[in-house]
Parts: structure tokens; sequence; C-alpha cells
């Protein structure tokens, strides 16, 4: 069970640096935030923006990001 639970908490460790890695070449002005602009880099992303932008500000905070990447 041990091994287990490190095992889960690697994996996700792992995935929290690849998901900010993205997120930050991604938000291209370093304003910590995607742009529908900064979106379409991604084709994936930008088709999913608007119901991703959960607060429906225009932009994709790192919460809203994580949950495209999850």
């Amino acid at each position: 069970m041990k091994k287990l639970v490190m095992s889960v908490f690697v994996i996700a460790s792992s995935f929290s640096a690849v998901a900010a890695d993205d997120f930050a070449t991604l938000d291209s002005d370093s304003n910590g935030a995607i742009s529908q602009q900064e979106a379409a880099q991604n084709e994936a992303l930008s088709e999913q923006f608007k119901t991703l932008d959960v607060d429906g500000n225009g932009e994709l905070s790192k919460d809203e990001f994580v949950a495209f990447k999850g």
C-alpha cells in the first residue's frame, strides 16, 4: 500500500511539473494567465477554451488549465 501511495504521489508530481511547463510555454506574455490568442497555439485547448474559462474572464488561470490537462 505504501508503494502505491508513493507511486501515485510521484506520478501526480510529475504531471504537475509537466502542466506547469506547458502553462508557462503557452503564457507567452508571462502574465499568469492564458488568453484566447495564446491558447490558439494548441488546437485542443483553443477548442475547449470557453468551457474551461469557468469564471468567464477571457483568460485561463493555472487552475483552469490544470482541468484541461487532467
